[in-house]
C-alpha cells in the first residue's frame, strides 16, 4: 500500500513537472507570436510609409506646381449668355388665356374617411394558415407546425 501510495506521488510529480514544462513552452510560443504580430504591424506601417512618400512623389512630377493650387479652369471667367425676352406671341397668349375656374362645390366639401372605407382589423380578418418559422429553420422538410 505503501509502494502504491509512493508511486502515485512520484507519477503526480513527474505530471506536475511535464505541466510546468509545457506551459513553459506555452508562453514562450506566446511570446513569439506577439513579437511576430508586432513585426508584422511595423513592417505594414512601414510598407505603408513607403507608398504614401512614393505617391507624393509621384504627384509631385505630375503637377510641378504645388498640390495645395487648384487648377486653372476654376479662375476663368464666366460668361453669361444672352437670354432673350420673351416674344410678343407668348405675352399675348399669357394675356388671352382665361383664368381657372374656382373648384366645384363638391372638391370643397370634406367627406368622412368612414364613407369611403370600410376598414378590416387583422383581427376581424378570416384566420390565415400560420407557419411557425422557427419550425422551418430547424426542420426545413417538416412544415406541418
Amino acid at each position: 500500500m505503501i509502494a502504491r501510495a509512493e508511486d502515485a506521488e512520484k507519477l503526480n510529480r513527474q505530471l506536475h513537472v511535464d505541466l510546468t514544462s509545457a506551459q513553459a513552452r506555452a508562453t514562450a510560443l506566446e511570446s513569439r507570436e506577439v513579437i511576430a504580430v508586432q513585426a508584422l504591424k511595423q513592417a505594414k506601417d512601414e510598407h505603408i510609409q513607403k507608398l504614401m512618400e512614393a505617391y507624393l512623389a509621384m504627384d509631385k512630377q505630375e503637377h510641378p506646381k504645388s498640390s495645395q493650387d487648384p487648377p486653372p479652369e476654376l479662375f476663368e471667367p464666366l460668361t453669361m449668355k444672352n437670354i432673350s425676352a420673351p416674344s410678343l406671341e407668348i405675352k399675348e397668349e399669357a394675356a388671352s388665356t382665361p383664368p381657372a375656374p374656382p373648384p366645384s362645390k363638391e372638391l370643397q366639401e370634406p367627406v368622412p374617411l368612414e364613407e369611403e372605407f370600410n376598414h378590416v382589423l387583422p383581427s376581424q380578418s378570416l384566420p390565415e394558415e400560420v407557419i411557425n418559422i422557427s419550425s422551418l429553420l430547424t426542420h426545413p422538410g417538416d412544415v406541418s407546425d
